[in-house]
Parts: C-alpha cells; sequence; structure tokens
C-alpha cells in the first residue's frame, strides 16, 4: 500500500509541475504573411510572424526599424525600449526620383481660387528648379490625412510627370514644414499675380 501512496505522490507531483509548466507557454503557428509599408514590400526573409488566437505577433525589431524607431534590450532588467530615432531628413530628390534639371513644363493649381498658371520660361522654372533641389524632408509622426492644400505643382521632368503639393504629401507619405518649403510657397503664391493664365 505504501508503495501506491509514493506512486500517487509522486504521478502527482510529476503532474502538477507539467501543468505549471504549461501555463507558461502556448501554442502558435508560422502565419506566412507579407508585410508592407506605405505600399513598399518588406523582405522578411531573416523573420518569422506567428499567429496565436488569431493575432498575429511580428518581430519588433523588424517594425521598429522599418518606422524608423530605435530598439534596445537591457538585459539585467529583462526590458525592451523603444526610442523615437532622429530623424534624418530626405532629399526632395530622393523622394520624387528626380535631379529637377530637366524640367520643361510646370503647371500649378491654387487651392483657394482653382485658378491655373502654366509655366513655361526658363527664368522662373529654373527658380522653382533650384528651390525644388534644396529642400530636405522628415516624415510627420502623425500621418493622418489632412485636407485642403495651397496650391498644387504638376512639374514635368523630361519625360516624367511629378507632382508637389503645399501639404507635403508626397508619394502617400506626410513630411514636416521647413524653412526652404515656406520659401517655396510664398515664391509659388506670388506667380499667381505675376504669370499670365493660360
Amino acid at each position: 500500500m505504501r508503495k501506491y501512496v509514493i506512486g500517487f505522490v509522486c504521478g502527482a507531483f510529476i503532474s502538477m509541475s507539467t501543468m505549471v509548466y504549461a501555463s507558461d507557454s502556448i501554442q502558435a503557428f508560422l502565419f506566412p504573411v507579407k508585410i508592407s509599408f506605405n505600399g513598399k514590400r518588406m523582405d522578411m526573409s531573416e523573420y518569422k510572424v506567428l499567429n496565436y488566437e488569431n493575432h498575429a505577433y511580428v518581430p519588433i525589431r523588424f517594425i521598429a526599424e522599418n518606422v524608423g524607431i530605435s530598439i534596445n534590450y537591457n538585459p539585467h532588467l529583462n526590458e525592451i525600449t523603444l526610442k523615437d530615432a532622429p530623424l534624418v531628413p530626405i532629399p526632395l530628390s530622393t523622394i520624387l526620383k528626380s535631379d529637377f534639371n530637366n524640367i520643361t513644363k510646370i503647371e500649378v493649381q491654387y487651392g483657394d481660387s482653382g485658378k491655373v498658371i502654366k509655366i513655361n520660361d526658363v527664368q522662373t522654372i529654373g527658380d522653382i528648379s533650384s528651390k525644388l533641389k534644396e529642400i530636405k524632408l522628415s516624415k510627420k509622426s502623425d500621418q493622418s490625412r489632412s485636407y485642403g492644400y495651397l496650391y498644387y505643382l504638376t512639374i514635368m521632368d523630361g519625360d516624367k510627370e511629378l507632382t508637389y503639393t503645399s501639404t507635403l504629401s508626397l508619394e502617400d507619405v506626410y513630411y514636416e514644414l521647413t524653412p526652404l518649403t515656406n520659401e517655396l510657397d510664398k515664391y509659388i503664391l506670388a506667380l499667381r499675380y505675376k504669370v499670365k493664365v493660360n
């Protein structure tokens, strides 16, 4: 009888320790999903996404680095820390994929009146081109959509048509205003009184 009691106690102990161990584990499944940021497909070859109870779990480092957040792990505190990374301004030429050297025509549409002017003269195109070349932009932290605009530029650059708007919504990303974008705004707004409407 004593052997049965010892066996029962050992079995119960093993069973309870298995339950305690099991409560700290989960069963998740690999989730073969693709991830895109602002319409650009990201390379997930080094990472795995898990599905647990119909929730997708993505590696935090992958997400943080792709949205411009710095990430660190402190093993002494067992803590992951996330911080806004310093924003590196991106040249407008990189965003719009143009060096602005082959502009032949610019059309300006003003938001308040709907007035449209067409710019063909070399001097004005050169002035606008030099301003566009100097602009560097940082992404806005708040990417919610804004409405209304001061003006909208359609730029013929060689065989490409580029668009630039005063809201700095470019390629579906919103950017912060800068002194150089404000300077361009003033220049473009002043043109409506100088350039004849076509």
